[in-house]
């Protein structure tokens, strides 16, 4: 996140304090009023329940907002409250308009009102725990690795190797466990490569060079000859994330890296959606949360919240118990109903800390509770950690177990998905259809594990090349499903024909013998049909028109193909 980003999200967490504190005043006179009706004997039902519900609040928001003490006074008077309200229910059973309220309560709601005039944060500045985030990696075009070489020379081959993959590769020395990199910086590298006999030094070396706040360490893959224990003990002992034998199997060292790129960028990120309908602490939250790289949207009518799901896709719901005239309990089950919010975490975020009103709002459907108030730290790490277990989960669901792209089911989805938001965008989409040419011939030839090396190979060199905001999928067998947004036919043609040249160039080896491969591909542009499936089959046509004039290369669909 840039300085301008930072400076913008302060500036809105500062407007949003005093905000609160404007209504915080506003707050402060109901309640002097209601005590004064609490010993007047002016108190029904319908203003009883009020007041409790505005306490609810305060417990959740003052110590977001700078009043700690009021907060937890606010809590501690809602819970007063609500066993006084039982009471008379019991006791009225619907016989008097005005219900008997203890005038102890008035007594506490004027302390409650002493206690914000003397918690009053306007002459003190209260400290920000959330640090401006750096740039986090883009998984995507150029994935940056760092690459320790030292006398070894184990890794010697392996930048100009990992090039061919469309890996950006930046090598360093390291002499007597010294690591000679006064230029480089590895905060935003994708990894780290290095022999065992170098890690100490590479431990020291990202030690003094750490990751900004929220933010993963680097990922440290370990290469060495050793395979005992105590070697990789040691390995691990200093931070590695991977350790491969020497030499080194290349598609599998790229699958690994592969993996690692897209657990931290997973690790960071996150879709959430908040549901309060205090506006004010809604879009705090948000704010805190996107200064951490987390996308958040607020909502705080429950009328729209069906509607809002479905069109920011959250992959974690954070919702209040207590949302006016609506219980975040009935919404929750609500949700449940629908077969696409099954697998969505749901996450009450509410200031009620009763254990057992805690377990009956969880039956409800939910998943967890965190009480109100949270700090800005907890929050986001909170948020980070369920959205990238949320994220693991619909990995399982959705992704091939092979090349870990998304199922023939999903990517389809994603075609007519994309169809709709180019519509509505006015923006042009391609899609892109691939099969590997011969591939029977490589399974005859050199075994069904090496096509599966192969296919796994392709799928990785797509992840790597390809934007994070494009879509990939494995339609079926050797044939791989690209989604294009933002994208122009001619543009795609160009980088369709790049990664195919890529592609090609690789060696697979099987007993010592090596081979290469091709592919063919077929483009579409999603703007000229109306359906998902008719684009999809305008690519088929057009892979199959390059099959037919000689493979290994990629062709655009016209009306003629």
């Amino acid at each position: 996140m840039d300085n301008q980003q930072q400076d913008y999200i302060s500036d809105r967490l500062n407007v949003l304090r005093l905000r609160f504190i404007e209504r915080l005043r506003g707050e402060l006179a109901y309640l002097s009023d209601f005590a004064d009706q609490v010993r007047k004997g002016h108190v029904d039902e319908l203003a009883l329940n009020d007041c409790r519900q505005r306490l609810h609040k305060l417990a959740g928001s003052g110590g977001t907002f700078g009043f700690p003490s009021l907060g937890e006074f606010a809590r501690d008077l809602e819970k007063r409250l609500k066993r006084e309200q039982k009471a008379l229910a019991a006791e009225s059973d619907g016989q008097f308009d005005f219900l008997p309220v203890d005038e102890n309560i008035a007594d506490q709601l004027e302390l409650l009102i002493g206690i914000a005039d003397l918690d009053n944060p306007l002459s003190t500045e209260r400290e920000r725990s959330v640090q401006p985030d750096e740039e986090l990696i883009s998984h995507g075009m150029q994935v940056r690795l760092i690459v320790v070489l030292d006398a070894t020379d184990q890794l010697a081959s392996l930048p100009d190797e990992l090039q061919k993959y469309g890996f950006s590769v930046e090598t360093i020395e390291s002499r007597e466990g010294v690591l000679l990199a006064s230029s480089a910086d590895p905060c935003n590298a994708a990894a780290v490569l290095c022999s065992d006999a170098s890690i100490e030094g590479v431990a020291r070396w990202l030690e003094a060079h750490p990751r900004g706040a929220y933010q993963p360490p680097v990922p440290v893959v370990c290469i060495g000859q050793a395979e005992n224990f105590d070697r990789r003990y040691h390995v691990a002992q200093h931070g590695a994330r991977a350790f491969m034998s020497a030499p080194v199997d290349l598609p599998e060292l790229v699958e690994r890296l592969e993996t690692l790129v897209q657990e931290l960028a997973a690790g960071t990120k996150g879709r959430v959606m908040i549901v309060d309908d205090d506006r004010e602490l809604a879009e705090h939250y948000c704010l805190v949360l996107k200064s951490a790289g987390i996308e958040a949207h607020a909502v705080s009518d429950p009328l729209t919240l069906l509607s809002e799901l479905y069109a920011f896709e959250p992959e974690l719901l954070l919702m209040d118990i207590e949302l006016g005239a609506h219980s975040g309990v009935i919404l929750a089950r609500m949700i449940r109903f629908h077969a696409r919010w099954l697998s969505l975490p749901i996450v009450y975020l509410s200031s009620e800390d009763d254990p057992e009103r805690q377990l009956r709002a969880l039956s409800g459907g939910a998943d967890e509770f965190l009480v109100k108030p949270i700090s800005e730290d907890y929050l986001i790490r909170a948020v980070q950690m369920r959205c990238h277990r949320a994220r693991q989960l619909s990995e399982l669901m959705n992704r091939d177990s092979l090349t870990r792209l998304l199922k023939h089911s999903v990517i389809k989805q994603e075609v007519e998905r994309e169809r709709q938001r180019c519509t509505r965008g006015d923006y042009s989409s391609v899609a892109v259809l691939l099969d590997i040419d011969h591939f029977k011939q490589v399974n005859d030839t050199w075994g069904h594990a090496q096509g599966d090396v192969v296919i796994r190979t392709l799928a990785n060199l797509l992840r790597n090349r390809l934007r994070e905001s494009d879509a990939i999928g494995r339609y079926g067998g050797e044939e791989f499903l690209v989604v294009l947004p933002h994208c122009e036919p001619s543009a795609a043609l160009r980088l369709m024909s790049g990664i195919l040249e890529s592609f090609s160039e690789l060696e697979f080896s099987s007993e010592e013998e090596v081979f290469h491969v091709t592919f063919s591909a077929g483009v579409a542009k999603i703007n000229d049909f109306s359906a998902g499936d008719q684009i999809i089959e305008a690519a088929d046509k057009a892979l199959y028109e390059r099959k037919r004039n000689g493979r290994n290369g990629v062709t655009l669909y016209t009306d003629n193909a």
